[in-house]
Order: structure tokens, then C-alpha cells, then sequence
């Protein structure tokens, strides 16, 4: 087909009629979603509120990439924020594609080095490209685009801050090392927004679980993130009746650990949570 100038007129006026109408069914919303991402076994949560998206980890592979595509605007490709609760696989292997494909302009992470080759992955792309990282601790607040999270645990920052400087590397790897994430390092926080509240609990066990029942009281949860994907080391009744939430979703896909095991659904169930799950439905919750 020849490409003459008037096809070509008529292709220029097409766009201009176009652009503005996939602008338009693209433009985000003012409200906030929750979207729990299907990733499989692992964790992921996609909070997004008009032209502000934090990611909460990033599951164990790129599958993380398909929940943001399907969930931002098509020319936005900006994460304001990442929190990487802790390093497990399942938790930050899909960040690294994630650094790759968007401008991240912030992580919050502990900062402890993980023996393994998906931490240093990661490790390696966030010095790289130099984007702040930022270790909390109890207590602290941390608020972005009028979202409110107050971290519960850890007691104290984990680590050392200094290992995420480009030019600290061959000092620090090595340093602290651990063989794994440790699940009850995880960072967990209490979202505050409006009248709606939610803890995301990374994998913590019910160890950490009654200490946060300890330090906090809580009133009118209306999601929880269910602790390591349903494991029956976690999810105890003490502190399911505590937070007493609405709505619990579980992240978990085909495992060979049995997640999410009977006992936690059994729990769940008796405290009447409505249970929600990655692996059996799509889940996005409009605030």
C-alpha cells in the first residue's frame, strides 16, 4: 500500500481524535483501589489513588508487571513508593522487573543483607539506580498523598542503612548476612485512610503477632492482609480477634506447604471475616 500524503493526513486526524479519548477512559481515580495482585505464591499489593502508586512487595516473579499494566494509566510510569516487607523470594523477585520497567522514586526496606541471589538482584538494581531507601521502626508514620501508615513492627530498624550506597558494596556484602528473609523481620504497617484501615502484615508469625496486640489497640479494621499466605504458624486466634477484620485476603497460589492452611480459614471463619483469595477470584477494593 502506498503511504501518500493525504493517507497520511487522515492518520495524523485519527490520533488527535483518539489520544484524548484513551487519555480520558485512562485518567486514575481520586479514590483509593486495593488491589491484592494475583502473582501466584507470594505477596503483592497494589495501592493507588490518583496519580500516586505504592507497591508492597512484588511477588517471586515478573507476573507482578502484569497487575501494574492492568491497573495504572498506560503513559504513567512512575511508582512513587515501595515497600519490600522482607526478602524473601516471594516477596521481592518481581521487584526487580518492576525497578527495570518503572521510575521508582522511593523503597522502604530493612537493610539487612540476604545470602541469596534474588536479594542481590534487587540489591544490586536499587544501588544502581540510586533510588532512596529509607529502614523504619516502630511507631513511625509515614504519609503520601494523604495515606497514613503507621508501622508496628519492627521494634527497631534492622540493619545497616549505609549498604545501600552505590560505592558501599564490597564493604557490606557479606556483612549481616542472613540465609533468608526471617519472616518476623517483616515490616508491618497500619493504613489509615478516612474511615477506612487495613494491616498488611508481610509473613510474620503469631510471635510477632501477639506482640502488636500488646503495643496497639485496635477498632474497626476493615481489611487484613493474612500473615504468610495462610500458614498455621501465624494468623492466631488472639490477634484475628483483636483486629476482628471485615474482610481477610489471602495471597497464595499452588504451594506445596499446604497455605492457606484449614486451621487459619477455620479461624477466619469463626470470627465471621469475609475471606478473600488471589488464587480463587480477582480483588480490588474501591475506597
Amino acid at each position: 500500500m502506498k503511504f501518500t500524503r493525504e493517507r497520511f493526513f487522515w492518520l495524523i486526524l485519527i490520533l488527535i481524535m483518539v489520544l484524548p479519548f484513551l487519555f480520558l477512559i485512562s485518567w486514575p481515580s481520586q479514590k483509593l483501589n486495593f488491589i491484592a495482585c494475583d502473582v501466584g505464591q507470594g505477596d503483592a499489593i497494589l495501592l493507588s489513588k490518583g496519580f500516586t502508586q505504592i507497591l508492597i512487595d512484588g511477588g517471586p516473579n515478573s507476573k507482578v508487571l502484569d497487575c501494574l499494566s492492568s491497573n495504572l494509566p498506560f503513559w504513567d510510569r512512575t511508582i512513587e513508593l515501595i515497600i519490600a516487607t522482607h526478602a524473601d523470594k516471594d516477596h521481592i523477585a518481581g521487584l526487580g522487573d518492576v525497578i527495570e520497567r518503572y521510575s521508582v522514586k522511593q523503597i522502604i526496606s530493612n537493610s539487612i543483607i540476604v545470602d541469596s541471589a534474588v536479594f542481590k538482584n534487587f540489591y544490586n538494581q536499587v544501588s544502581d539506580k540510586k533510588i532512596p531507601v529509607y529502614s523504619p521502626q516502630k511507631g513511625e508514620n509515614i504519609k503520601i498523598a494523604g495515606l497514613e501508615f503507621k508501622v508496628l513492627s519492627p521494634q527497631e530498624k534492622l540493619g545497616d542503612i549505609s549498604i545501600w550506597q552505590k560505592n558501599s558494596k564490597e564493604k557490606v556484602l557479606g556483612k549481616m548476612n542472613i540465609e533468608d528473609g526471617r519472616n518476623d523481620d517483616s515490616i508491618v504497617l497500619h493504613l489509615k485512610y478516612k474511615d477506612f484501615d487495613t494491616i498488611l502484615t508481610g509473613d510474620i508469625t503469631s510471635k510477632i503477632e501477639k506482640q502488636i496486640i500488646q503495643d496497639y489497640q485496635f477498632k474497626d479494621i476493615e481489611v487484613l492482609k493474612v500473615a504468610h499466605h495462610g500458614s498455621k504458624h501465624s494468623s492466631c486466634s488472639e490477634f484475628l480477634e483483636a483486629i476482628n477484620p471485615q474482610i481477610a485476603i489471602i495471597s497464595s497460589g499452588k504451594n506445596s506447604w499446604g497455605h492457606p492452611t484449614k486451621e487459619v480459614l477455620d479461624r477466619l471463619q469463626d470470627i465471621g471475616s469475609q475471606i478473600l483469595r488471589t488464587d480463587k477470584e480477582k480483588i480490588k477494593i474501591k475506597i
